[in-house]
């Protein structure tokens, strides 16, 4: 079995004390094509680099974290991993938004290595995320579409979560934090993020 890799990008600076932004990658982002590999295959997602630019003219913090499974699978290489992620960042820059951190977990599912604990249901990326920068994970966001994203989100003690075309028959109900649903990135903007 290939050696996965965990992978932390720094982008822009991040105030400490402020809360977070944080997204899944492949979904949320950009569209899912299954194990993405090709930079010249990546599309963003509708609506998200308006939502990425009205956080970021919020002055909150973006950061992607993101399972890479298909790393550790051997499905692609770190190179093409990172190729794929540059790309999407290029293209929200051309669309004026911008990221400030990234993370990616290439742990495979059935890794037990310390690289694991960073692969969402785990809470790792972000915990670390709170940790290097300070973000203030009591008043930050996730946005994913999967259960796994929102456990994540509880464990680590985000304030909430946002589903994205959730479909799935598998009950948010045991998640401690709230999940809202929304099948359109434009439902998440920061005013509507009621902070207590």
């Amino acid at each position: 079995m290939p050696q996965g890799s965990n992978v932390m990008l720094e982008r822009r600076p991040i105030v400490p004390g402020t809360p977070a932004l944080f997204l899944d990658r492949d979904g949320v982002v950009n569209i899912d094509t299954g194990y993405l590999s090709d930079p010249e295959s990546v599309t963003l997602r509708d609506g998200a680099a308006k939502m990425i630019a009205a956080f970021n003219a919020a002055a909150w913090p973006v950061v992607i974290v993101s399972n890479q499974s298909g790393l550790g699978r051997g499905y692609f290489d770190l190179c093409t991993m990172l190729a794929v992620q540059e790309r999407i960042e290029a293209m929200l820059l051309q669309e004026g938004a911008y990221i400030n951190a990234v993370f990616l977990c290439g742990a495979a599912p059935d890794d037990i290595s310390p690289l694991a604990k960073w692969r969402k249901p785990e809470p790792g990326m972000l915990t670390t995320a709170g940790l290097l920068y300070g973000i203030d994970l009591a008043r930050s966001v996730l946005v994913g579409d999967k259960i796994s994203d929102m456990q994540a989100a509880a464990s680590a003690g985000l304030y909430r979560g946002f589903l994205v075309d959730y479909c799935s028959s598998s009950s948010t109900e045991t998640i401690t934090i709230p999940i809202h649903t929304v099948n359109n990135l434009s439902e998440i903007f920061p005013s509507s993020l009621l902070l207590r």
